[in-house]
């Protein structure tokens, strides 16, 4: 399937920096003294739905006028979703137009807390876990066939081995380097490899696996049906988020088309992950069915196989772009080399640290450590870890290195701010958004009950709206519009008839 439909949600965590209060201030605010990550705080996480809605965010319910979705989690956590997208340009644009809008919503909610004398400093991280052992999700959508997700198992490799890429990198605290031994990295490529518990999961909050197979409402056209990939780490970097879902997408179409034999697969996956965030990219080898593989030699099989497919198919500008990428990276990983006793980076000629997370995050910390003659267990260099993430750009350290042009951006800034608020121009999302921006400031009330389905609804007066008898008069009345092809951009009678509609309400 050379046309797919991709998307991520993104948890964010929000971190309540407390700022000179005295000591039973601090004891009442909850958790511990200074600033403390408060992964469950359900008060600043309702802010930010106050801070949307005085924003005057065009909106219908959780989604928005560029088609995306902003929520709040059931762990409390803000969460955006992207709308659907056709290339990986859009979906980059659109999931860093979320970073923009929940960075913009904390800084609206900061007033708030200003105005009603709530103490403190709000901050949104992108990241995937906290100091008290806590974990939250970046997942992955993709549209493929039938015949893709029966033969799933053969991207497992895949996708355990793609964190030497994708990983956004974490500091290994002692006691878990202790239990790993002395000869990994006092540092780990991947945040969420930890805490993946199984292959196959349908609950995400019980048990967490490498895909999601919960039955769900799932977008479809002639059957295809989505891909629920929850293994990956969160990415600040657009170089590294661009790599995730461009490779992914390459290997289900070789996939769909028949065309992956013979791939490694590993007798514990599971353990694997684990490992592989645990050792440089070409050191361990990780013990397959039919003999020890680094994660590094997975991936060239993988792009091995992606390239002969493509010599004998036709590949889109953006496939081969990808595949180029790809190669690009293994070669430089391949050509990296760092210290797994000391995690001091020696040789990195192909320039990844402007361009994957966790290299950027390594080669930082070590520059904080030979600044300061810092300990890897010294708490500052905690501290860098988790400021990494902050999407606050005067305190946030990807993005200060980013605006000192220290890594590298594929994608322009004017593109990201479009996509706070047109929706891609190829996809449903497109109609989706075209109707919460017209119905928006119009005596209509719009009811986005899934991706599929929108319903636009009168108003009414104020006495009686909130009556469920008027309610289900209302609704009655109502005219539905269903998206259910993601890969439609517009129907235009369907779109005349809700202009119609919206018009006979506003007269």
């Amino acid at each position: 399937m050379q046309e797919r439909i991709i998307g991520t949600e993104c948890e964010y965590a929000l971190f309540h920096q407390l700022l000179s209060l005295p000591a039973d201030a601090r004891r009442e605010t909850d958790k511990l003294r200074g600033g403390t990550l408060i992964e469950n705080l359900k008060k600043m996480s309702a802010l930010l739905v106050c801070a949307l809605t005085a924003m005057d965010v065009p909106a219908a319910g959780e989604f928005l006028g560029n088609g995306g979705r902003f929520y709040i989690d059931r762990g409390s956590h803000p969460e955006y979703a992207t709308p659907e997208c056709r290339n990986v340009e859009d979906l980059i644009a659109h999931e860093k137009a979320g970073d923009t809008l929940v960075q913009k919503l904390v800084e609206a909610a900061r007033l708030i807390m200003e105005q009603n004398g709530i103490p403190g400093k709000l901050h949104a991280f992108k990241n995937n876990l906290d100091p008290h052992g806590n974990t939250y999700g970046s997942h992955e959508n993709y549209l493929i066939t039938p015949k893709a997700m029966e033969e799933i198992r053969k991207i497992i490799p895949f996708l355990l081995t793609r964190q030497i890429f994708t990983g956004a990198g974490k500091l290994a605290g002692s006691a878990s380097r202790a239990a790993r031994g002395q000869d990994c990295l006092p540092f780990s490529v991947s945040q969420r490899a930890d805490f993946i518990d199984t292959v196959f999961n349908d609950r995400a909050t019980e048990t967490r696996g490498i895909i999601n197979t919960r039955k769900r409402e799932i977008t479809r056209r002639d059957e295809n049906i989505r891909l629920h990939v929850i293994l990956g780490d969160s990415n600040m970097s657009e170089y590294a988020l661009e790599l995730k879902v461009g490779t992914t997408a390459l290997i289900l179409r070789v996939l769909e088309e028949d065309g992956l034999h013979m791939v490694p697969m590993f007798s514990k996956p599971v353990d694997a992950l684990k490992a592989i965030s645990h050792y440089p990219p070409s050191v361990h080898e990780v013990d397959g069915r039919s003999g020890g593989y680094t994660a590094l030699d997975v991936q060239f099989i993988y792009l091995e196989k992606a390239q002969r497919f493509f010599a004998s198919h036709a590949a889109s500008p953006a496939e081969k772009a990808a595949l180029n990428l790809w190669e690009r990276t293994l070669v430089g990983l391949k050509n990296f080399k760092i210290s797994y006793r000391t995690g001091v980076i020696e040789d990195d000629p192909d320039g990844l640290r402007r361009k994957l997370d966790w290299v950027i995050k390594l080669w930082l910390l070590n520059r904080a450590r030979e600044k300061k003659a810092l300990d890897w267990s010294d708490p500052h260099l905690l501290h860098l870890d988790f400021r990494y993430h902050d999407l606050d750009p005067q305190t946030g350290l990807f993005l200060r290195c980013a605006t000192l042009e220290l890594v590298d951006r594929v994608i322009e800034e004017d593109k990201v701010c479009l996509a706070l608020t047109d929706p891609p121009p190829d996809t449903r999302a497109w109609m989706r958004g075209k109707i919460i921006r017209e119905a928006s400031r119009k005596n209509v009330d719009v009811i986005v009950e899934n991706w599929e389905s929108i319903k636009i609804v009168a108003k009414g007066d104020d006495s009686g709206r909130h009556h469920p008898f008027e309610r289900q008069k209302r609704l009655i009345n109502g005219l539905k519009a269903d998206l259910t092809d993601p890969f439609e951009r517009c129907n235009t009678a369907l779109l005349a008839k809700v202009s119609r509609f919206i018009e006979r309400c506003d007269a």
